[in-house]
């Protein structure tokens, strides 16, 4: 089943620029570490109710990346994508059928402390969001603690909003992910699928 929203993907050019901008305006910011795909690398703002924000970068952009956060990363960076947690993916890609774009497969993180994370991810039809189950605990991949205090007041994210040329087909497709226990979003219309905003909650 499907237990909470995960984490929004924001891909930036830069991450540390992004990661100083982040922390001006407020929020604390964690190092995350380098991907297994050797493509990218990321720094966390977890939330006191277990979502993050994660922030993207490519490492050197080449023509041949064929990430499908690619096109954002060349476009200036920008909202990619979102996660919703599974405890039990493969159940969860069964009952979706026809809505799993990419079938489970192996991802993970090397954190800057030498810790290996492992997960596994399905991705669905645009625009729904991608699905993840952790392999290494969750509390080893989602910082807690002091790191999810935030200057600015915010505790978590209360808004993810997707945009859809087709409203109705994929409103029904979300409805399929909230029978497994997806949390609510905002749905609009729009002339290209995908992740168009998002807002946090304060204290």
């Amino acid at each position: 089943m499907l237990r909470q929203l995960d984490h929004v993907v924001m891909v930036v050019r830069d991450l540390d620029s992004a990661t100083d901008d982040y922390r001006r305006r407020g929020f604390t910011v964690t190092p995350g570490g380098e991907h297994a795909d050797g493509l990218t690398h990321n720094a966390l703002i977890p939330f006191a109710d277990g979502s993050y924000l994660e922030l993207v970068a490519f490492h050197e952009p080449r023509r041949e990346v064929t990430h499908r956060w690619w096109k954002i990363a060349a476009d200036g960076g920008g909202l990619a994508d979102f996660a919703l947690l599974s405890d039990d993916l493969a159940a969860d890609a069964s009952a979706l059928g026809g809505l799993v774009a990419n079938p489970p497969a192996q991802g993970g993180r090397t954190r800057p402390d030498g810790t290996e994370l492992k997960w596994r991810t399905a991705v669905l039809v645009p625009p729904l969001p991608f699905l993840i189950e952790d392999l290494t605990p969750r509390d080893l991949r989602v910082p807690g603690g002091a790191q999810t205090q935030h200057a600015n007041g915010a505790t978590g994210i209360a808004l993810v909003a997707i945009g859809a040329h087709d409203v109705a087909e994929a409103e029904w497709g979300y409805a399929k992910l909230r029978e497994r226990g997806a949390p609510a979003i905002e749905l609009r219309p729009d002339e290209r699928d995908g992740l168009r905003d998002i807002r946090f909650k304060d204290s």
